[in-house]
């Protein structure tokens, strides 16, 4: 199974992100979108993971889930990776609770480590991927362009392993499970 532990983001924030899309699609070009229903907020990448381990993941997530009360996340800012001249992946983050997302993530990945997958090789981001580009491009003047009316909540409440299953029409993702934190 490909799987993911992220924060899944409620119909109001997938909505509202919908929107941008599509302000943003006529000026991106070729870009992969990501469907409104898939938007995420990536805690670790895990790859491809054999049935036998869904129990050690949920005991990382429980444990994990445990440290950590329910907070806020404030999305407000537009961004790409490696940068904006050289972008492959445009992402929206957050303008205010970003710490305390990679608090998470970082224990996240001190966990999965642990159980002896490949540490991240990249510093923890909070973001949510909108769209990806087959080939770098400068997506500096439009990222200087847009600007965010108001900043849209998320509220970080649980962990979730996600499953996701490859289509040509694009990824299905499936929760395998969900963790509240710190048993809220």
């Amino acid at each position: 199974m490909r799987l993911f532990f992220c924060v899944e983001l409620d119909d109001a924030a997938k909505r509202d992100l919908g929107c941008l899309i599509e302000h943003l699609k006529p000026r991106c070009g070729d870009a992969k979108w990501v469907a409104p229903e898939n938007l995420h907020l990536t805690l670790r990448f895990l790859g491809e993971v054999g049935e036998d381990r869904l129990g050690e993941l949920e005991n990382l997530a429980q444990t994990v889930a445990g440290e950590f009360r329910p907070f806020t996340l404030e999305l407000g800012k537009l961004s790409a990776f490696p940068s904006p001249k050289r972008a492959r992946v445009l992402w929206v983050g957050p303008v205010k609770g970003e710490d305390r997302f990679v608090e998470l993530m970082r224990a996240v990945e001190e966990g999965v480590r642990r159980l002896g997958f490949k540490p991240e090789t990249k510093d923890p981001t909070a973001h949510v991927t909108m769209a990806r580009f087959r080939s770098p491009r400068d997506l500096s003047g439009l990222l200087a362009e847009v600007e965010f009316k108001d900043v849209l909540p998320v509220e970080v409440r649980e962990i979730t392993l996600m499953r996701s299953t490859l289509r040509p029409e694009g990824p299905i993702y499936t929760p395998v499970f969900r963790v509240p934190l710190g048993g809220s």
